[in-house]
């Protein structure tokens, strides 16, 4: 009797054996081994501590010690040594020593560290997060979304992929060596290094190391000074990790320091460095490396551009764009700088951004708990230039409907806050469409047209990541593949780093090289050329005619010449000749 199922019914089959496979999965997937670090005292929401004056990470009477507070209330937290030349040497030495036994393990064993690591983050997230949040001054939503989810992200992607993209790859030999085998095998390249930003200080440290111990090598991060402290408990975790899996923690060494400290990392023997920060920082730490010819990736911030085309889904573009904005206020580096309206829609999405705008609260969420939209900005130096950038576009024509300055707390007054800002009518040629803000201010421009918008965007040095929001999905693509960026999404903004199996970087003045994805994690190996015998016996001959020393030059170039016509000449008359070529030539 035959079987006539249904089409609901050989979903239901289809699905119930996917759930199925992913239970088995499940089931037989090795746990992780679990552990705990010290939370400290700060992270708790109710502590509170002395309130600065005047925050600085320096302090003038110690110029070696990193000042360490909460940039959304001005509390000191803590203070931390800024490391000597010889000290980071010596971590490189430690390194570098670990390395050696780790570059001999199995993919297996790497991937149960990652696993471990893995289930820390999920079990521990909250506290990752409060931590975050007492350092940088962002709120826990931000946190959540910028630390938590992306490094999850990654992880989940190495731990299912690493193993794959690191495997001997085998290429075809071509005819003139299809006796061989010929492939690519990925050996680590030893000590590298990571000198990262400050905005995620999880995330931003933890991912090259997820990269680097999955690549075979051990890791150096360079923080920054604004991230001291995060920074220390943040490091506790990959070494705790390391320690009950049964490796070396000083596999992996966090290096919170001034531009010194950078500089003695570049310095101290590393095989690679992965750079996260400004144009500026990333041609002196470019300059620094090709004096020891370090090979570098840089990743230099962007001014990503979002284009709404008059046929915008305005109800799912309009949250989208003011998460791209104002998400960790603005100190993204793919943060949403400039959004180029069609000219249909232009006072329509004007509108509804100085609405929405409007009712953004600012404050200290551990503080307050509630009510918080935006954090503080976590370095306090900026607020000239981010008020020069906005009077500059002013003056220029731009309007501007919202904020533009310092917001000076009621609660906080040593709190580090700028207004939510909208400017409207922004050019091209003004300075905020340029120069990176990495602050909580939206730019609105106006185009005229698909083409227009594509101008308008490519003016701008930068070109990290960019967005197209369109009802025609091949015009937003078309539109994408003429950008001037690293990346592009058609109608959603930086969901291409959720997507981790993708390479992360971008052009101009934004960079080079690329982390995340295949590429990322190759980048981090020597890609040796290998062949080897293919055929037991059959191994390449040298024919008496071109061996040394050759008997006549004549023949031999006939030879030659005639073998190259046979294997790489389509022509069939011509492959014909050269056997009878290299017939004539043995004679």
């Amino acid at each position: 009797m035959a079987l006539d199922f249904t089409t609901t019914q050989w979903i239901t089959i289809g699905a119930g054996a996917i759930v199925s496979w992913l239970l088995l999965k499940w089931i037989t997937s090795p746990s992780p081994k679990k552990f705990t670090v010290k939370v400290p005292e700060a992270a708790d929401p109710k502590w509170t501590g002395k309130v600065l004056e005047n925050p600085s990470i320096r302090d003038p009477s110690n110029p070696s010690t990193i000042v360490c507070y909460d940039p959304s209330t001005g509390y000191l937290i803590d203070t931390v040594p800024n490391p000597t030349v010889e000290e980071v040497k010596e971590l490189y030495n430690r390194t570098a020593a670990a390395q050696v036994k780790w570059a001999k393990t199995t993919f297996e064993q790497r991937r149960t560290v990652l696993r471990s690591l893995l289930a820390f983050v999920l079990e521990n997230q909250e506290t990752i997060c409060r931590v975050d949040c007492r350092d940088t001054g962002k709120t826990m939503i931000d946190a959540s979304l910028g630390e938590i989810i992306t490094t999850c992200a990654k992880l989940r992607w190495t731990i299912d992929n690493g193993e794959s993209v690191l495997a001997d790859d085998y290429r075809a030999p071509g005819l003139m060596m299809m006796y061989k085998h010929s492939k690519v095998v990925y050996q680590p390249l030893g000590v590298v290094s990571a000198l990262v930003s400050w905005n995620y200080p999880f995330h931003n440290a933890i991912g090259p190391v997820i990269s680097a111990l999955m690549s075979g090598n051990g890791i150096i991060v360079k923080c920054s000074e604004y991230v001291a402290w995060s920074s220390k408990y943040y490091e506790q975790i990959i070494k705790t990790c390391l320690s009950v899996n049964g490796f070396d923690p000083d596999l992996v060494q966090f290096v919170p320091g001034f531009a010194d400290v950078g500089e003695a990392v570049v310095q101290s023997g590393v095989n690679h460095v992965t750079f996260i920060g400004s144009p500026a920082v990333g041609k002196l730490v470019q300059r620094n490396a090709s004096d020891y010819l370090v090979p570098c990736v840089l990743e230099l911030g962007g001014k990503d551009c979002a284009i709404l085309l008059k046929d915008s889904d305005l109800v799912q573009a309009i949250p989208v764009l003011m998460r791209g904005v104002f998400q960790n206020c603005g100190q993204n580096c793919i943060g949403i700088e400039r959004i180029i309206v069609a000219a249909e829609i232009y006072e329509k999405v004007v509108e509804e951004m100085n609405t929405r705008i409007g009712k953004l609260r600012q404050g200290s969420i551990l503080a307050e708990g509630e009510g918080v939209d935006c954090g503080a900005m976590t370095m306090g130096n900026q607020f000239e230039k981010l008020e020069a950038l906005v009077q500059d576009a002013v003056s220029h024509g731009a309007r501007l409907l919202r904020g533009g300055k310092r917001y000076h707390h009621p609660k906080h007054p040593s709190g580090q806050y700028f207004e939510p800002t909208l400017l409207a009518d922004v050019t091209p040629e003004m300075d905020i469409a340029n120069i990176e803000a990495f602050a909580p201010i939206m730019v609105i421009m106006k185009h005229q047209g698909p083409e227009d918008a594509v101008r308008i965007a490519n003016l701008c040095p930068f070109g990290l990541g960019s967005s197209v929001f369109s009802a025609d999905k091949k015009l937003a693509e078309k539109m994408c593949m003429q950008l001037k960026t690293g990346m592009a999404n058609v109608n959603d903004f930086a969901v291409n780093y959720l997507c981790q199996g993708l390479p992360f970087g971008g052009v101009g003045i934004s960079g080079y090289g690329r982390f995340s994805g295949k590429e990322g994690l190759r980048g981090l190996c020597v890609p040796k050329a290998f062949t080897t015998d293919r055929i037991p016996g059959v191994k390449t001959p040298i024919p008496p005619i071109l061996d040394y020393p050759v008997q006549s030059a004549k023949k031999g170039w006939s030879f030659v010449s005639a073998l190259n016509n046979l294997v790489y000449n389509p022509e069939v008359p011509a492959k014909v000749g050269a056997c009878v070529d290299l017939a004539k030539a043995n004679i």
